[in-house]
């Protein structure tokens, strides 16, 4: 472990003067994963530099996966939790199944070994990936029932401002919001790309390879989150749903039409 990190386990007070100074020297190494989509991602960071990942199509296997994987990275990396500064998970909105997957297994890791733990937005991590500095960006997922979770972005300069936090809404009610030349990513970007297409001739949809959720760009997240005073969170981490699942829906309607 960086010398500077021991304080980490010195209390409250030496935990923000530790990630201050290792924010510094850029030395904070981070184990970081997303389980939000059908994709698993685990990467391994020391500051922007990322050591190793693995991003698989997962089929609603996370929870079989995760650890193994993750285990797998850090021996390939001569790393031990022991030498992790901080872990950082997506916790939503996305998958219901797999959120909880991911939050619940970092959680576990991050009290067995005593390590600082920051959720961050599944939006905001996916943001991360579009390679653009000035500009429109629109972050899509797809949220099933004909609906998908959005998230805009103004880029001036390299530097990011959220324009609109969080919807789950129908891709119409969404394209109403984006400006001309509106760059989109992700799944839900490829899932309604006529429609986007349609409403949005100057629209940019990144390729296919942009659309799964890259830890590495949790890490990044999570990193950026601490050098703006930050703290980690650590047992309130805790999933993001925006809405109830679509089992609880059907569950829902069936009940209603059996009264």
């Amino acid at each position: 472990m960086n010398p500077l990190c021991c304080a980490f386990r010195r209390g409250f007070f030496h935990k923000r003067l530790a990630f201050y100074l290792i924010e510094l020297y850029r030395t904070m190494l981070i184990l970081a994963t997303d389980t939000s989509t059908p994709y698993l991602s685990i990467a391994l960071c020391e500051g922007d530099r990322v050591l190793g990942e693995i991003t698989r199509y997962a089929d609603r296997q996370h929870a079989e996966k995760l650890l193994t994987y993750t285990h797998w990275l850090l021996e390939e990396h001569n790393t031990s939790l022991d030498d992790i500064d901080l872990l950082a998970v997506s916790h939503g909105p996305g998958s219901f199944t797999g959120l909880r997957v991911g939050v619940a297994a970092w959680k576990g890791l991050a009290t067995g070994a005593a390590i600082p733990i920051m959720g961050v937005s599944t939006m905001d991590a996916l943001a991360r990936r579009v390679p653009v500095a000035n500009g429109t960006v629109c972050a899509l997922l797809d949220a099933k029932m004909k609906e998908v979770y959005a998230s805009l972005y103004s880029y001036e300069q390299g530097i990011r401002t959220c324009t609109q936090d969080v919807i789950v809404a129908p891709i119409e009610t969404i394209l109403a919001q984006c400006p001309e030349d509106t760059l989109f990513v992700g799944d839900g970007a490829g899932l309604y790309s006529e429609a986007i297409v349609a409403a949005n001739p100057t629209a940019t949809i990144l390729p296919e390879m942009y659309h799964p959720i890259s830890a590495a760009s949790v890490a990044r997240e999570a990193a950026a989150l601490i050098s703006k005073g930050e703290k980690p969170q650590n047992n309130s981490v805790s999933p993001i749903y925006l809405r109830k699942s679509q089992a609880e829906v059907v569950r829902d309607q069936k009940a209603k039409q059996a009264k």
